[in-house]
C-alpha cells in the first residue's frame, strides 16, 4: 500500500505541474487533474474506501508540495484538490468525509512541511470541501465537520501551537460567514 500512495502523490505531482506548466494557475484543470487520478486510483483495486482514505492525504500533500515548489499558493492548491478528491471518490462511491478527513489531516502535516501558512490552509480546506461537497450533493453538514476534525487532528501532530492556529483560523471564517450572511438576510428582508 505504500508503493500505490506513493505512486499517487507522484501522480498528483506530475499533473499539477503538468496543468500549471500550460496554464500558469491552479484551476480547473487541476481539478479534473485530481478527480482523474483519484477515479483510477480507485477503479484499480477492490478495497476502495481504505485505497481512498489512504490516498487523499498523500493527494493534497503532493497538491500543496508542487504548488509551493512552483511558487504557487499552498491554499488555492488545497482548495482545488480537495474538490478532485471529492469529486473523484463520489463517481466511484467511496465514503466522502472519512476521505476528507484524512485529506484535511494530509494537507495540514504538508502546509507545516513547506512552512506555509496552516490557518490560511485550513480554512482552504473547509471551504472547499463546503462547495465540492455540495457540488455532488453530499451531506454538508457531516463532511465539513470531517474536515474540520482532520484539519485539528493534523494539527496535533503538528503542535499545540498549530492547533491554536488552525481553531483560530476556522473560527474567525466562521464569524465572518455569519457576518455576510446577516448582513445579506438584513438586506434583503
Amino acid at each position: 500500500m505504500q508503493y500505490k500512495n506513493h505512486h499517487v502523490g507522484s501522480l498528483v505531482t506530475g499533473a499539477l505541474i503538468g496543468t500549471l506548466t500550460n496554464s500558469g494557475e491552479i484551476g480547473s484543470a487541476a481539478i479534473d487533474a485530481v478527480k482523474k487520478i483519484v477515479i483510477t486510483a480507485l477503479r484499480d483495486t477492490s478495497e476502495v474506501t481504505t485505497t481512498a482514505t489512504q490516498a487523499a492525504g498523500d493527494i493534497t500533500g503532493a497538491a500543496i508540495h508542487t504548488a509551493i515548489d512552483l511558487g504557487s499558493d499552498a491554499g488555492t492548491a488545497v482548495h482545488h484538490a480537495i474538490h478532485g478528491v471529492i469529486h473523484g471518490v463520489n463517481e466511484v462511491g467511496g465514503d466522502l468525509g472519512t476521505t476528507v478527513e484524512h485529506a484535511a489531516k494530509g494537507a495540514i502535516k504538508a502546509t507545516n512541511e513547506v512552512g506555509g501558512d496552516l490557518g490560511k490552509t485550513a480554512v482552504s480546506i473547509v471551504r472547499g470541501t463546503i462547495a465540492a461537497t455540495a457540488q455532488v450533493g453530499g451531506d454538508v453538514g457531516l463532511v465539513s465537520e470531517r474536515a474540520v476534525k482532520g484539519v485539528l487532528d493534523g494539527a496535533r501532530e503538528v503542535s499545540q501551537t498549530a492547533v491554536g492556529t488552525v481553531s483560530a483560523a476556522l473560527e474567525t471564517s466562521i464569524v465572518e460567514a455569519r457576518d455576510i450572511v446577516h448582513t445579506a438576510v438584513k438586506k434583503h428582508q
